[in-house]
């Protein structure tokens, strides 16, 4: 949870930068059902780029075709997805359909 101090952020920020992880102890146990002394410990380590980003907001990516991308008509007619545009690719379509060509008004990518 973001707060509105910065400096309290700031705080938040270096307690999470201090910890590495969590080391547990773990105990073997004897054959017999009884456990030995504790002869090392599992280090479970945090995640330091999800701690870094937890107050981050993340942002989808904008489609390039439909913001401010490039126009890859040949013949280039009105705005694209004005009606201009759909009436010229209209036409376009029924000649190249009364041809038998299949091509593409669009130029490729």
């Amino acid at each position: 949870m973001k707060t509105k101090f910065p400096i309290v952020e700031n705080a938040k920020r270096q307690a999470r930068l201090c910890f590495l992880g969590i080391a547990i102890p773990h105990q073997p146990s004897l054959a017999d059902g009884v456990y030995g002394p504790i002869r090392s410990e599992k280090v479970l380590k945090f995640n330091r780029k999800a701690l870094k980003n937890l107050g981050k907001i993340r942002k989808e990516k904008a489609d390039p075709r439909l913001v401010g991308g490039e126009d890859r008509m040949i013949v280039k007619v009105g705005k694209p997805g004005s009606a201009e545009r759909v009436a010229a690719l209209e036409a376009q379509y029924t000649a190249i359909l009364a041809c038998g060509e299949e091509v593409s008004p669009f130029s490729e990518g």
